[in-house]
């Protein structure tokens, strides 16, 4: 058996389109399984700095109030980067530590297209990814998810890619509002809220 592989591995002769054959199809699945993970690689990089676009959006805001509706305008500019339309989803929660307690206390949870607020039940879980911080600091948590369906089957299934990022507020603490602002939740993108009084200087929402 060790001489028939041996002299197997000395011949040279053979026909091209046995070769052909062979390594045809081997090519073909080779491209696109490399076209399907780049394409996954791509996805998840985007994801990753979307996300981080929102938290550092929301960290800006200052003393406006941020509605639900700017949540939810927020969710389809991440879904306009990450060229998602369909099933991804955000969640924004703003946390402020008490040093005597060691423990958060919630300052506005918002989730979009289905997904839970964060509670304090979640909290133990996600302890050793927030920050030390000091006694009254704020911290913006930004969550993402993001279904991935690959184009062609190559041995990678369907994936949720998921994203967790913390930042600080620019000032202070973040002023959340249960509620939709009044004056932009009826907007469309690049109108200009009337405010009752002849004053349209208000920042439309996309809700």
């Amino acid at each position: 058996m060790l001489s028939l592989l041996k002299r197997f591995t000395r011949k040279d002769d053979a026909a091209v389109a046995f070769e052909a054959v062979i390594m045809t199809p081997i090519l073909a699945f080779m491209f696109v399984a490399s076209f399907v993970f780049f394409d996954a690689f791509r996805t998840y990089n985007t994801s990753v700095k979307a996300t981080y676009a929102v938290a550092d959006v929301i960290s800006r805001q200052g003393e406006a109030d941020v509605y639900e509706s700017d949540i939810r305008g927020l969710a389809n500019i991440f879904q306009h980067i990450t060229r998602n339309p369909n099933g991804s989803a955000i969640r924004v929660t703003q946390l402020i530590y008490d040093a005597d307690t060691d423990d958060y206390s919630f300052e506005g949870s918002f989730a979009t297209n289905g997904r839970t607020e964060l509670r304090a039940s979640d909290i133990p879980d996600l302890r050793d990814r927030i920050p030390v911080m000091s006694d009254g600091d704020a911290v913006l948590i930004v969550e993402s998810w993001i279904p991935y369906r690959p184009a062609f089957d190559v041995g990678l299934g369907a994936l949720e890619f998921s994203n967790f990022t913390t930042t600080r507020p620019r000032v202070g603490r973040i002023p959340f509002n249960d509620g939709d602002d009044p004056a932009c939740v009826s907007c469309n993108w690049g109108e200009t809220p009337d405010l009752g009084d002849g004053d349209t200087t208000g920042s439309p929402t996309n809700s």
